[in-house]
């Protein structure tokens, strides 16, 4: 082969081999763009998303996730455990569900709360694997979205469908719901609790006189007198009108429910200055009450056996209490202003 020969073909291949390179590079420089969009895509994305190591630590986030945490940037928390953003107990139980993924190599779908100082956010997160070229899982990835509004709908419904919406005390859905459950425990524990069936007396002539509103913004002090009567564990209700129910779901001996009912008519009696009510206001409650398990194993016969000793209250002369008797001519009133009821408006 000639000199010339060579050359010619040395030539052809430097030529192939430059080609080559510019179409290399061509690809790399289309990569790259590609590269950068999506990041750019991603890092500026409206729903957070990050991505774990085996180990625990983030290996990426977007700002909308960074933006999310208080006082965190993307710079702050790349490179860093979970354990190092959030609570312990909070990432323990996040990182549980990242751990399964990364052992299993499915999706995972959770419910995630984010506490920040302007009030909780809540997120829904995906939770995927990412496979390397050997079929196991490189890293997991996490993409969330912002489900607070739903969920403060959600509440607010739950809110509407559970409480009552004039006091915002429980109304008898959710009141039947705890009585039914505190009277599991004390059969479970061998305790008693006390319910209480309670009516303003002579409330349809504060309406008549004063008006609805005024009657509205006496049955919210009404209720919230008798919450400050209360402990923490007892719950009051109201189930329609006037008519409120307690429940106290601890009490050792019948006088404990009979000095609480003394205690919350007590309060009622006490004066109220309501606004847009020309008058100072007096009023009395009736109370009946009925014990678990003396007068009734479950909800319906205390709920019935507590009406019971309401009316008979009532039929006493009202402005008192009436504990249950199994005999129609039993009556068992508590101390104080029996009978005496307060004058009407001053």
């Amino acid at each position: 082969m000639s000199e010339l020969h060579k050359d010619l073909i040395d030539e052809m291949n430097r030529v192939e081999l430059i080609e080559s390179l510019r179409q290399l590079k061509q690809q790399f420089e289309v990569q790259r763009t590609a590269l950068t969009q999506y990041r750019l895509l991603l890092d500026h994305a409206t729903d957070p998303i990050f991505s774990f190591s085996p180990d625990g630590r983030y290996a990426y986030v977007n700002n909308a996730f960074a933006n999310g945490i208080h006082g965190q940037t993307m710079e702050t928390i790349i490179g860093r455990t979970i354990w190092d953003v959030f609570p312990k107990d909070e990432a323990d139980k996040r990182f549980a569900i990242v751990r399964w993924v990364f052992e299993n190599a499915e999706t995972k779908q959770i419910e995630v709360r984010v506490p920040r100082p302007d009030g909780n956010q809540y997120y829904l997160t995906s939770v995927k694997p990412v496979l390397d070229e050997h079929g196991k899982v490189a890293t997991v990835i996490c993409i969330s979205k912002n489900i607070t509004e739903r969920k403060m709908m959600e509440e607010r419904l739950q809110h509407m469908a559970q409480y009552d919406h004039l006091t915002h005390v429980p109304n008898r859905s959710l009141f039947d719901d705890r009585l039914q459950s505190a009277i599991a425990q004390a059969k479970r524990d061998d305790l008693r609790l006390a319910l209480m069936a309670l009516d303003l007396d002579h409330f349809k002539t504060i309406n008549d006189t004063y008006g609805h509103q005024v009657g509205d913004r006496l049955l919210q002090g009404v209720a919230q007198r008798i919450k400050n009567c209360l402990r923490e564990s007892d719950t009051v209700g109201r189930i329609g009108g006037d008519e409120f129910v307690i429940l106290l779901p601890h009490v050792d001996v019948v006088s404990d429910a009979l000095g609480v009912a003394d205690k919350i008519s007590a309060s009622l009696r006490l004066p109220f200055e309501l606004p847009d009510c020309p008058s100072v206001l007096k009023i009395s409650s009736s109370i009946g009450i009925a014990i678990y398990p003396e007068h009734g194993n479950n909800h319906n016969e205390l709920a019935k056996h507590a009406d019971h000793a309401l009316y008979a209250a009532k039929a006493g002369g009202r402005n008192q209490t009436s504990l249950y008797c199994k005999s129609p001519d039993c009556l068992q009133m508590s101390s104080g202003s029996q009978g005496q009821e307060p004058p009407f408006p001053e």
